[in-house]
């Protein structure tokens, strides 16, 4: 079994285990949302239905066999349906919008070295300034993520598990 299908049954996997259980932790392990969540970080995700989704909370979906950790920037409403547009705090653009059946859940608690928080749903100047340069600065972000495993490689924080089953 190749690396790409070993990632779908993954997904699979823990996508028919939240929708089982109602909740769900899994790593980061994309940059598309620095400086907010960053590659180790431990999210849980709790099920939510489209038409309970606030713009702000970050948000789980599942587009072909992929999952996307993403900010909602704005919600629409039809009488037959609700579509989400997210797009990635280190994004320059937002993401085609995602159906209520795409979507999985909400990250409720973020754990980082230890501490647990849950992300602000608006960003602060200081780390909307943080994410542009991320995003359009490349030479910036590499650095960035050399310091951050650097930082947290040498503490043993950043583990290989990708996905687990909440307790």
């Amino acid at each position: 079994m190749d690396f790409q299908a070993l990632d779908e049954v993954r997904c699979s996997l823990a996508a028919e285990v939240l929708r089982s259980w109602g909740v769900l932790k899994l790593r980061a392990t994309g940059v598309s949302m620095l400086p907010t969540l960053w590659p180790g970080d431990l999210l849980t995700i709790e099920c939510l239905r489209a038409e309970e989704a606030e713009p702000g909370e970050i948000v789980l979906y599942m587009r072909g066999d992929r999952f996307f950790v993403h900010r909602i920037v704005s919600k629409k409403l039809s009488l037959d349906n609700t579509s989400l547009v997210t797009r990635g705090d280190c994004m320059p653009d937002d993401d085609p919008p995602i159906g209520k059946n795409e979507l999985l859940g909400r990250v409720t608690e973020v754990e980082r070295s230890g501490p647990k928080f849950l992300p602000a749903r608006r960003l602060p100047l200081s780390r909307q300034l943080l994410a542009s340069l991320f995003c359009h600065w490349s030479l910036f972000r590499c650095i960035g993520l050399r310091l951050w495993n650097y930082r947290y490689r040498s503490v043993g924080q950043v583990e290989g598990t990708f996905v687990r089953a909440a307790q």
